[in-house]
């Protein structure tokens, strides 16, 4: 199961990629995503590891996108 998070503001293409590049390279993180339109991510990760990756996530949105921050939208199945 993964979980989805709303960015407290969009961000550009640029942006979106090097917070995808950053986030990929974390050890724990199964699969993520930022959609198209640049609002919201979908973040999979080790259930025991949440906590850990998603510290390291908010640092590295906030690092490279300004302050960016995420925000608990909702659980995610996926197929």
């Amino acid at each position: 199961m993964g979980r989805c998070y709303q960015l407290s503001k969009k961000i550009t293409d640029a942006e979106s990629e090097l917070i995808l590049k950053e986030i990929k390279a974390l050890d724990d993180v199964d699969k993520v995503e930022i959609t198209k339109d640049h609002t919201s991510i979908n973040i999979s990760a080790k259930e025991d590891q949440y906590t850990v990756v998603m510290g390291k996530v908010v640092n590295i949105c906030s690092r490279i996108a300004g302050d960016l921050r995420l925000s608990f939208s909702k659980f995610a199945l996926e197929a």
